[in-house]
């Protein structure tokens, strides 16, 4: 008799049995989308890349995730008719077939194509071949659902596509109700939290103490997306009551701060605080000094957090301040930008100017020890965001419409290179439109990149001098977020030349002031 299966074996089960049932009768369907919560999206996930492996196929159909990214239509096409054959032709033991004939492909129709191809060759064992795409990224929302509605305009034969949103962000919904005919919605409620509480209750271990003390906790963790404030605290209390006698300091820090995070959600700021400044005090018991540090930190921001949305700036400020120091302490640089920033943020907010510039300058100096190339990972360029805005508000907006009329001009270009493309181009074809469709980018980045430049020189010293100062700690050409990239990644060349007015030292110690656009 076979052992009985595991929570996570069951919602594999599930979808397994979800997947049979919506693609038994999809004969006109030329494109699924699978829908669950968000807290459900990895076990899908998880599900497709079980279906990927020979060993763990359980389905009549082939399933391929791609995250490729979205640039314009026909260079996605391009790109998934490439490593669809990639994939294909690293695959151990793989039989003959012959995908050059279709290659290249740059529209859904020739990519159609290809995949039919495939599909038709290993008839005996699949019934269809289901490309699963979530791409990394996407340059344009609406060039990807061109694409996509150009995907069903093919026949509906054994290739289909696959796309995955969840019930709080349902993205494709537009794109169902357009095509209800051709598109199937997969709808299901798996959900990570609850599986992993399923796993806790069925977990053993000869210690009652921490057995019971993992489900009590598994219990925590799913009342505080699930229930209230008051039943997330009352499981806590009952995991606290055996660390404390355990004597399990970090474990007593890490319920307190579920618990405060319960009472945060239900709008309850001061328990939350009782329970993170709890937090705070249990973790200087814990021996391990990466652990103490790690968990102070968290709590403390935790605490300040609880400050921040109940709007008492100064109490905030304080808070941050506090977390900054702690993260110095353990040393972790990119919590202690974040600390100085929003402690700065804070206290602009509570008309505290000059100790406001005092902390930016604190975020600016702690991150030295952040590698220059990982600077733009942190918060650094929202400290010099800030402080432009500080400086000037309505400038700073200029920069930013600066990048929106970008995002724009560029969708405009590509929907204009796209659309004078027949439905199956020719390679010649293809490399005209994406030469001039390169030079119409690179000149539309340099008109806005001038606007950009412009808007810089026009503004008084210490916004200048703000400008001078990121682009010495991120890099040259900084100018404003949302940053503007190259189009195409070029190499540093003419258009990072720094303007006349950049070449000069960098420091934060004027006054902030404006002036006219």
């Amino acid at each position: 008799m076979s052992a009985a299966k595991n929570p996570t074996e069951k919602v594999m089960s599930e979808l397994e049995l979800s997947w049979l049932d919506a693609s038994e009768n999809a004969a006109h369907t030329r494109l699924f989308i699978w829908r669950v919560p968000a807290g459900g999206e990895s076990l899908l996930d998880a599900f497709i890349a079980l279906q990927q492996h020979p060993e763990g196929r359980t389905l009549p159909d082939l399933f391929l995730g791609l995250n490729t990214p979205f640039e314009t239509g026909y260079g996605y096409s391009e790109a998934l008719g490439r490593e669809f054959v990639e994939q294909y032709e690293a695959t151990e033991n793989a039989a003959a077939w012959n995908a050059e004939p279709w290659l290249p492909c740059y529209s859904p129709a020739q990519l159609h194509t290809l995949l039919q191809s495939f599909a038709q060759a290993f008839a005996e064992d699949l019934r269809y071949l289901v490309l699963v795409l979530k791409p990394s990224g996407v340059s344009d929302e609406s060039a990807l659902t061109r694409w996509l509605q150009g995907w069903l305009e093919q026949g509906a034969d054994a290739a289909r596509v696959l796309l995955i949103d969840t019930l709080e962000q349902p993205i494709w919904q537009p794109l169902y109700e357009a095509h209800p005919r051709v598109v199937q919605l997969i709808v299901d409620e798996v959900d990570g939290m609850r599986v992993m509480h399923q796993t806790a209750q069925q977990q053993t271990d000869p210690d009652a103490d921490r057995l019971l003390f993992r489900r009590y906790l598994a219990d925590a963790m799913l009342l505080l997306e699930k229930g209230s404030s008051a039943q997330v605290a009352a499981r806590g209390e009952l995991a606290l009551g055996i660390a404390q006698r355990r004597g399990w300091a970090d474990q007593q820090a890490m319920m307190h701060n579920l618990i405060a995070g319960g009472w945060l959600k239900g709008g309850d700021h001061a328990q939350a605080v009782t329970h993170y400044r709890q937090a705070q005090h249990l973790s200087g018991e814990i021996p391990d000094p990466a652990l103490k540090g790690q968990l102070r930190t968290q709590s403390t921001f935790g605490e300040a957090g609880a400050w921040f949305a109940k709007k008492d700036h100064l109490q905030a400020a304080k808070g941050y301040r506090q977390a900054a120091l702690e993260a110095q302490a353990i040393p972790h640089p990119v919590f202690e930008i974040e600390g100085w920033r929003m402690s700065g943020f804070c206290l602009w907010l509570a008309g505290h100017r000059p100790t406001a510039m005092e902390e930016y300058a604190r975020a600016v100096q702690a991150a030295e020890s952040v590698p220059l190339p990982e600077r733009s990972q942190t918060t650094l360029p929202l400290v010099f965001q800030d402080l432009l805005r500080i400086h000037d508000k309505r400038r700073t907006e200029a920069l930013e419409a600066c990048a929106a009329r970008w995002q724009r001009e560029k969708q405009r270009l590509i929907q204009q290179a796209e659309a004078a493309l027949p439905a199956e181009p020719t390679i010649a074809q293809v490399k005209q439109t994406e030469s001039r469709l390169q030079l119409q980018l690179e000149a539309m980045f340099t008109v806005i990149r001038e606007e950009r430049e412009n808007l810089i020189r026009r503004g008084d010293e210490s916004f200048r001098r703000v400008i001078r100062l990121a682009r010495e700690k991120l890099h040259p050409h900084w100018n404003g977020l949302p940053e503007i990239a190259h189009p195409f990644d070029a190499p540093p060349g003419e258009w990072q030349t720094l303007p006349e007015w950049g070449n000069h030292d960098a420091s934060l110690s004027d006054t902030a002031g404006s002036n006219p656009l």
